[in-house]
């Protein structure tokens, strides 16, 4: 669904006339006239995640801004359109400590520079640039002149599910002026105008799709890959990752034959996972959870779950629905009824 959010004086942002969906019409304009600025500081917090907002001696009625959202229904994933005067966000470990719900926003400035610091690092993002910001860890991001981005928001399990210790990428400004990272975004902006055409379920596929175009723009950046202490510890890694992934619906893959595989010795891949938030084994069973949730999401509704749960690697239903609850919260049994 497509929401806006409009500032008083402020226009709706040209080519983006509100769509509608069979099944469903999208929210009319919320528009806000009295405490302005405390409204937009809770509309900025409900969106994204809960922030503090310094408004950089704006008066009450002079600021101006302007908010559109389309959400995947039933997922944790959008994408925003935001345009405002210039404003600084903030987020604290005791607005962290109250949030359930951890996530990563990309921030795509359009008009303007945007600062961003984070984990001890400043960064300056110049307008056909993106940053990674990371929701469970305290920041500052703002713009001293009026700006309009774009903001993708990933939820933290999709992320790090999809892209090994994502929270590095809060340390660099990466290019989207050509190759990947354009088409990354011009994908984004495609999402925009035709997520509200599509099912549920697609709608889901359509962000799962721009996460991993996200994914090969981070894990190729040079940069990243040469903080990971040497070139062979990466190298190593996305042989890793390579073989894994290509080898999820195997039963007999486990840690010790992916490190056979890959020629090294047990103990050293799981040093190589060591403080990503995952053992190897917790890895492959979330590759095959992930991998199993987007296949249950496509296929006719008549499709046997056991069968979904052996083609990826697990040896029992039974097995595989607590694995899946504990993960997704809810059954491969609930998903199918939702979509029903």
């Amino acid at each position: 669904m497509k929401t806006t959010t409009t500032m008083p004086g402020t226009a709706e942002l040209p080519g983006y006339a509100r769509p509608t969906r069979a099944g469903g019409a999208t929210s009319p304009d919320t528009r806000l006239s009295s405490n302005s600025k405390d409204r937009w500081t809770q509309i900025i917090s409900d969106t994204y995640f809960p922030l503090t907002l310094n408004y950089g001696g704006h008066k009450e009625d002079a600021f101006q801004g302007s908010l559109k959202v389309w959400k995947a229904a039933g997922s944790d994933y959008s994408l925003s359109r935001l345009t405002s005067d210039r404003a600084e966000y903030s987020r604290s470990c005791s607005q962290i400590a109250e949030d359930s719900q951890a996530s990563f926003l990309v921030t795509i400035p359009l008009q303007a520079k945007v600062f961003f610091s984070q984990h001890g690092r400043s960064l300056n993002c110049p307008p056909g640039h993106f940053i990674v910001e990371q929701g469970d860890a305290p920041y500052r991001f703002g713009y001293a002149t009026p700006n309009d981005m774009w903001v993708f928001k990933v939820p933290e399990g999709s992320m790090k599910s999809r892209i090994r210790r994502p929270e590095r990428y809060s340390q660099h400004c990466f290019s989207a002026q050509e190759g990947i990272g354009c088409a990354f975004v011009e994908f984004l902006k495609i999402c925009s105008q035709h997520v509200n055409d599509c099912s549920v379920e697609d709608q889901s596929r359509l962000f799962e799709q721009a996460l991993s175009m996200l994914s090969m723009v981070l894990e190729q950046d040079e940069r990243v890959l040469n903080s990971d202490q040497s070139h062979l510890k990466t190298a190593h890694l996305m042989r890793i990752e390579r073989y894994i992934s290509a080898n999820l619906g195997d039963p007999e893959l486990s840690p010790a034959r992916t490190a056979h595989y890959c020629g090294i010795s047990l103990r050293y891949l799981h040093k190589l996972f060591a403080g990503s938030g995952y053992t190897v084994g917790e890895w492959i069973r979330a590759q095959r959870l992930e991998a199993a949730h987007r296949e249950l999401e496509s296929l006719p509704l008549g499709v046997n779950i056991g069968e979904v749960a052996y083609r990826w690697g697990f040896s029992e239903q039974a097995q595989f629905s607590r694995a899946f609850r504990r993960r997704f919260g809810y059954s491969p049994s609930e998903l199918r009824d939702r979509q029903t």
